[in-house]
């Protein structure tokens, strides 16, 4: 892997956490919709950057 790959492969692992840091998970069963679709949105952008980053090693 060269410099340049080692590098994107790290900014994508650095953006799927700063992504997974944003979801906030809160017990009980009064979560609304909105919010659970927001944290299935974050999680499934998480997952596309881990892909690419895999793809790119």
């Amino acid at each position: 892997m060269d410099i340049d790959t080692a590098v994107s492969v790290l900014n994508t692992l650095d953006e799927a956490e700063r992504i997974l840091g944003e979801i906030r998970l809160h017990g009980g069963a009064g979560a609304s919709r909105e919010f659970l679709t927001r944290n299935r949105e974050l999680l499934e952008e998480a997952r596309r950057h881990l892909d690419t980053a895999h793809e790119l090693v």
